[in-house]
């Protein structure tokens, strides 16, 4: 039997001339081309689509990335694209569904990420970098301590500020001998609001880590 050459298509063909990290070209050939994508070849179209929802994520077209990427995981799990990449169907699943954890937290949407975190450490509990993604969106979330300790720091910063106005315009001129006091106060009150808003921080980030740890120890 003859050997027969894979002859890709004219489109395919152009595709590939785009370089890897023209991240910007290799979208609006998509855009331009969508039509004609979509009616090639099993292989050519996985690597086409694939390689575009990877360009929208690196320039930071986030929402757009997140309207194709489903579409994209899905092609990893088909049993065509399996057998016609060269590349680790599981490596790349997994990269994409970072990714969009990745864009529902950079589109604030720190739940959602939270949940595809969960996800992809239900599959893979060894990804590092799902877990410290896991624990960004958790910490991002807007809890009671949050809202609490930061407007009461604000609080505090205002009411440090306050009497540094009254110091400089009363104090200093009329009541000259009030003037330690009411620096050590001002002072007080201003450390008063990094300690709340530290502890607030801090409360946050040990939420988190406990929240991440008990999700892996299930």
């Amino acid at each position: 039997m003859a050997f027969r050459p894979i002859i890709h298509s004219r489109v395919y063909r152009d595709f590939l001339a785009i370089e890897p990290k023209d991240y910007h070209g290799i979208i609006r050939f998509y855009e331009e081309k969508e039509d004609e994508i979509e009616n090639l070849e099993l292989e050519e179209f996985y690597e086409m689509q694939q390689t575009f929802t990877h360009a929208l994520f690196e320039v930071g077209a986030y929402r757009q990335f997140l309207a194709v990427v489903d579409q994209a995981i899905l092609v990893t799990l088909e049993g065509d694209y399996i057998l016609s990449s060269n590349s680790n169907q599981q490596e790349q699943f997994e990269q994409l569904l970072f990714r969009k954890a990745a864009a529902y937290l950079q589109t604030l949407q720190t739940e959602k990420a939270e949940h595809v975190c969960c996800e992809l450490l239900r599959i893979n509990r060894e990804h590092e970098l799902a877990l410290l993604l896991l624990r960004k969106a958790i910490r991002q979330q807007d809890t009671l301590i949050n809202r609490h300790t930061r407007a009461a720091s604000i609080l505090l910063f205002g009411l440090s500020a306050l009497v540094i106005l009254v110091e400089v315009l009363f104090v200093r001129h009329f009541y000259n001998q009030y003037t330690a006091g009411i620096e050590l106060s001002r002072n007080l009150i201003f450390l008063l609001g990094l300690v709340v808003l530290g502890a607030g921080e801090a409360l946050t980030f040990w939420r988190a880590y406990r929240k991440s740890l008990a999700f892996l120890s299930r």
